[in-house]
């Protein structure tokens, strides 16, 4: 019995997009997590939905993946912020308003990457058909 893992063409481009987008993205939170730019995820998730229309997939779908998997380093900032919550003599129920806000603002950061990954793959998407590659060709031409 042998272990094998087949990933479809939308999961394969979409590591492929997110995990080049994701070391710029964590380049950014480094430098200032108070101001992460995504331009790396919009690269990632183009190519991905170029690569996958190539092969007949949904191009938004492999975008929007490409998208969390290069944005997720941005998760870091807010983990931070999250972790000092208890640091600060406040009251409980204060400290259990900051946590439910760093999540609120955690789904935001993840939000932002996600929908711009699904643009740029629905743009990667269009350049490929505009380009002839909207899909493998019919077999019987």
């Amino acid at each position: 019995m042998s272990l094998q893992s087949d990933l479809s063409d939308t999961w394969k481009y979409a590591l492929l997009g997110g995990l080049l987008a994701a070391p710029f993205t964590a380049l950014e939170v480094i430098r200032s997590s108070g101001s992460i730019r995504f331009n790396m995820v919009l690269v990632g998730g183009a190519l991905a939905g170029y690569l996958v229309k190539r092969r007949g997939g949904n191009s938004t779908a492999t975008g929007l993946r490409a998208g969390l998997i290069g944005g997720l380093p941005a998760l870091w900032g807010v983990a931070e912020f999250v972790w000092s919550i208890p640091s600060v003599p406040n009251p409980l129920w204060f400290q259990a308003v900051g946590v439910a806000m760093g999540l609120a603002i955690g789904a935001l950061v993840m939000l932002l990457p996600a929908l711009g990954g699904a643009l740029a793959g629905r743009f990667g998407g269009w350049l490929a058909e505009r380009r002839g590659h909207g899909g493998p060709t019919p077999a019987g031409g």
